[in-house]
């Protein structure tokens, strides 16, 4: 009975602090009311992304039709094709049609008949010959589109120290942009005001009179540099909220512009043109006034470009005393082949059929009969009275050597595309045609619509140069 009790006893001394606790910071007569009013979760609603501000057409017309976009392939581009969709179906509902550059292959060769170059973030640079062969490129015409993005920059591992190095792709595209006064800064724009759904998902609504940007009211670029566009034309800009990552400092910035020529177009960000982001807002429509301008190309025929220097079957006419001998036949046939490969046919022709581009073959030494072709060129010949050899005198050049020096002569017009080749002499003309059928004009001076070439002369009594000749495409 005792042990009961003390049990008993332990019990009420144990809960009569606690009863004593409660008693004092409760009251049991008030009522409970919480201090945080619960939320109406049944009022909440998930923010929506910007609706487009105007429909797109229902149907493209296919007015680029046969027009060819090349896509850069070849220098670590950090995108797949599939996520560029949206740019290719909008590249081929207008007639265009797209291709990849990729490594192993000649750029400068893809280029002579493209309408347009893209570059999606690089992460290798691009050699001295290509940075060449696409200033050619847009010089003639091509228009050039390139696209950076900071959400895909290359990261480099050192396995030794553990350190790793951002490599973005602003190293990369800025050699393509620095000939047109543009670059790209390697930072991030942010608004933490007035966004889609992530301060990095930033709005822009400020747009320049502009056919890339006609129609526009509203697009949203989910991560994307700024870009640095002199006196260039800046197509959008962000307002006073938008900040810098480099500088955290509020002002307007541009995502997008184009060069002073109209020719080379630079973008921050290419998420936009992406599956679903290219839905939100006005992206897809901007990303057709894109497709627009990469088919929106005027190429120029230059001596760079052959064969793409002829849109019309070509008549082969030799001037002056000039006959097609052995020696010439097989070189002839090599530009014929090469023409062949781009559907112009050539014939050989006493003299140049209504309608037709004409190839002319001449020499120096037939003074009378090439002088109504070299003229208009601002281009003389003279005999040195000691050594007597021609000396080539052309105009904003000089004076230019005519025993080892071949000419090629380029002009346009509505009538004819006009190709003039002139060589010191009969035995040193097949090499001047092997050379332009081959389109290896490595060791020709290219200036406008003349080519100064080196060549080699003949040591062979017959003039028989090409006797071990390999036709470059298999004639």
């Amino acid at each position: 009975m005792k042990s009961i009790l003390r049990i008993l006893l332990a019990l009420v001394l144990f809960l009569l602090p606690i009863a004593g606790r409660y008693l004092m910071y409760h009251d049991p007569r008030a009522t409970y009311e919480p201090r945080v009013t619960p939320a109406d979760f049944t009022r909440f609603t998930l923010p929506e992304p910007p609706t487009p501000s105007a429909s797109l057409p229902a149907a493209f017309e296919p007015v680029h039709a046969g027009k060819v976009v090349l896509l850069d392939a070849a220098h670590g581009n950090q995108y797949a094709p599939n996520e560029i969709e949206p740019l290719i179906t909008a590249l081929s509902a207008r007639g265009g049609r797209v291709e990849f550059h990729s490594s192993g292959q000649a750029l400068g060769s893809q280029l002579k008949y493209a309408s347009a170059y893209i570059v999606f973030s690089p992460s290798s640079d691009f050699s001295a010959e290509e940075l060449l062969a696409i200033q050619q490129f847009v010089e003639s015409g091509g228009r050039l589109l390139v696209f950076a993005d900071p959400t895909r920059s290359l990261l480099s591992y050192d396995f030794f120290t553990g350190t790793v190095t951002a490599l973005p792709d602003v190293n990369y595209v800025n050699p393509l942009l620095a000939p047109y006064g543009m670059s790209v800064v390697n930072d991030y724009l942010y608004n933490l005001q007035s966004n889609e759904g992530n301060f990095r998902n930033v709005k822009f609504n400020e747009f320049a009179e502009h056919p890339l940007t006609s129609g526009l009211k509203m697009v949203v670029f989910y991560g994307v540099h700024s870009i640095q566009a002199g006196n260039n034309t800046a197509l959008i800009r962000s307002d006073k909220n938008t900040y810098s990552s480099l500088t955290d400092q509020g002002r307007a910035y541009t995502p997008l512009a184009v060069s002073a020529n109209g020719q080379v177009l630079a973008a921050g960000d290419f998420s936009f043109l992406t599956p679903s982001f290219s839905q939100v807002a006005d992206n897809a429509a901007l990303v057709g006034t894109i497709a627009d301008f990469a088919l929106g190309s005027k190429r120029t025929p230059s001596l760079v470009n052959f064969p793409y220097l002829f849109f019309r079957p070509v008549s082969l006419v030799t001037l002056g005393t000039l006959t097609l001998d052995a020696n010439l036949l097989q070189p002839v046939a090599a530009l014929q082949n090469a023409l062949s490969l781009v559907n112009v046919p050539l014939q050989v022709r006493e003299k140049a059929a209504e309608g037709n581009d004409v190839i002319l073959l001449g020499t120096f030494e037939d003074e009378d009969a090439i002088a109504a072709y070299i003229k208009p060129f601002g281009i003389s010949i003279e005999t040195d009275a000691e050594t007597e050899e021609s000396i080539v005198q052309i105009r904003g050049i000089g004076k230019v050597s005519g025993k080892e020096s071949g000419l090629l002569l380029f002009s346009t017009n509505t009538k004819a595309n006009t190709l003039v080749l002139l060589a010191p002499n009969a035995k040193m003309l097949p090499e001047l045609v092997s050379l332009t059928a081959a389109g290896e004009l490595s060791s020709c001076v290219v200036q406008g619509s003349i080519g100064i070439c080196t060549l080699t002369p003949s040591e062979d009594e017959n003039g028989s140069f090409y006797e071990d000749y390999q036709d470059p495409y298999g004639g």
